[in-house]
């Protein structure tokens, strides 16, 4: 442990603070890893808030604060970092240790703690053997589950690693080791180890049930069934840099600074939550806050931490890959923007009723005494507070979420792998979209083409029309004009007359197109209509 301690405070003091600022506040202000601080403050038998206390305090919700035991004077020196235990590097130390506590240790002494890697904790033989099977007489494979075995298997490597070597589904191992009264590591146990946190291991308890099972095997998942087909668009190369990079994606201590787009989006949150806590302290509703940037309503601000990790580690793995993030922290893989959101899942309370509700129920139980109708004022019956458990979707489509067997931290290889698989989901998507709309526009080009074409041959055959009616109209005049002639009537008058008209049947026929010298020169195409001749009024 360093000589000189970063901060030295009461154990009042050192109290006060956690219960004020928060051990994640604290650690910033002082720059202590936050493993480092809340082990070191443990250690000092200073007690922290529990889960959901922040959020409740938040929303104005009655809470416990634990008293402070024990002295309050004594002293509390915090170091930057405390000293750890030895890291067990030997596999046949690990499974010492199993072997130890298989043989049951006794709770007054305590739970034996280990300190190993994720490369350290599957011994020799499950790295080397395969699990003993049954082959029937129809071809049925079936695992046979022996219970210290497992027990030693499921405390070596996570229930995910087993499942894909008995090639069945992590719950068939979880029911496996229901029936077999076999203890499984809690939630959050791989994520202590990969960081190299202290662990518990649980003793085999003694049963007098069964000590093997059988279980039909089922084959792997369907990644593994259709590995073929997994990140099948990439090319061989691609395929195999990306499954290595995700299968080793590296641990970053709680003291690693975050991306610089993550630092400017946490700097959007806080923003808003101001403007938020100004909007409430005028007395304004909170539904007429401005809109909410993502994650700053669906998780509390302790797991936020946590997403922006998760966020972190996965784009300083995929930003080599030519991979990178947006403003709102989505990714774009392969030219195609991915949406990445996280929720957090709640855990339903009792509503405790606040002052200002109590007072409007007394008032209610007044005024109903003195009359006879009264409104009972809305109080709800339920509250709801975040239980730290995070979940996260993918597009919109596939998600994870912490469970007992894993949390989120466990799975970054299998989300690195499904943001590209959605990334290719949106190309096809988009690709598709592009070409319907290539489609839609080559089809309403060809109709607006059609449609011109249709209005010129219409115009033209009303031409075609409207120059016949024209012609008839001269053939009529000429065949009029031949009537006269032959009628024996042969005097100046008639003469000049004749002319006169073979003129205006020159100037109705289309052909000839002679023009007149007071109507010029008639437009044949029109309409009989638009080429109506009529007197001339005064004032045209």
């Amino acid at each position: 442990m360093p000589e000189i301690p970063v901060v030295q405070l009461t154990r009042k003091e050192l109290y006060d603070q956690v219960w004020e600022l928060s051990v994640a506040e604290l650690a910033r202000q002082w720059d202590i890893p936050y493993a480092s601080l809340l082990r070191q403050i443990r250690e000092a038998g200073i007690p922290t808030p529990p889960s959901g206390y922040w959020s409740k305090l938040r929303h104005g919700k009655p809470v416990a604060k634990a008293e402070l035991p024990e002295s309050a004077d004594t002293i509390v020196s915090l170091f930057p970092t405390i000293e750890a235990k030895p890291k067990c590097t030997n596999p046949a130390t690990v499974q010492k240790e199993l072997d130890t506590s298989a043989e049951g240790l006794q709770e007054s002494a305590g739970d034996k703690f280990i300190n190993n890697d994720v490369d350290s904790v599957v011994s020799e033989d499950q790295a080397g053997n395969e699990p003993n099977t049954y082959t029937s007489y129809g071809g049925q494979v079936y695992n046979i589950y022996e219970r210290e075995t497992l027990y030693k298997e499921i405390w070596a490597a996570p229930v995910t690693e087993i499942a894909k070597r008995y090639q069945v589904s992590d719950v068939a191992i979880h029911k496996v080791c229901k029936s077999l009264n076999i203890p499984r590591p809690p939630r959050g146990y791989w994520a202590k180890v990969r960081a190299s946190k202290p662990v518990s291991i649980k003793p085999l308890p003694k049963t007098e049930g069964p000590t093997e099972k059988m279980g039909i095997r089922t084959g792997l998942d369907i990644r593994q069934q259709n590995e073929e087909g997994v990140l099948a668009f990439l090319s061989d190369e691609d395929r195999r840099v990306v499954f290595s990079i995700a299968a080793q994606i590296p641990v970053l201590g709680p003291n690693a600074r975050f991306h610089p787009l993550i630092m400017a989006y946490r700097k959007v949150i806080d923003e808003w939550e101001k403007q938020q806590q100004a909007r409430i302290a005028k007395g304004w509703k909170k539904l007429a806050a401005t809109y909410a940037p993502a994650l700053a309503e669906t998780v509390s601000a302790q797991s936020l931490e946590r997403a922006f990790r998760i966020i972190d580690r996965l784009i300083r793995v995929m930003e080599p890959l030519d991979c990178s993030l947006t403003d709102t922290l989505n990714f774009v893989v392969n030219g195609e923007t991915v949406t990445l959101s996280f929720t957090e899942f709640t855990d339903r309370i009792d509503h405790v009723p606040t002052i200002e509700e109590n007072m409007k129920l007394l008032e209610y139980e007044d005024y109903r005494k003195r009359n006879s109708y009264a409104s009972k004022p809305q109080i709800r019956k339920y509250d709801y507070i975040f239980n730290g458990r995070l979940k996260v979707v993918i597009d919109n489509k596939k998600h994870f979420r912490d469970c007992q067997s894993y949390v989120l931290e466990d799975r970054l290889g299998d989300i690195m792998i499904e943001l590209y698989e959605a990334a290719e989901r949106t190309k096809k998507a988009r690709e598709v979209r592009e070409e319907e709309e290539r489609r839609y526009q080559e089809e309403q080009r060809r109709k607006e083409e059609f449609r011109e074409r249709y209005d010129i041959e219409v115009d033209r055959t009303f031409a075609l029309t409207n120059m016949a009616a024209d012609y008839d109209i001269a053939c009529k005049i000429r065949s009029f004009i031949a009537a006269v002639e032959t009628s024996g009537v042969s005097d100046e008058q008639t003469g000049k007359w004749v002319e006169w008209a073979k003129s205006k049947a020159d100037w109705y026929d289309p052909i000839v197109a002679l023009e007149d010298e007071f109507f010029g020169k008639r437009e044949h195409k029109k309409h009989a209509e638009d080429k109506k001749l009529g007197h001339k009024s005064r004032w045209r």
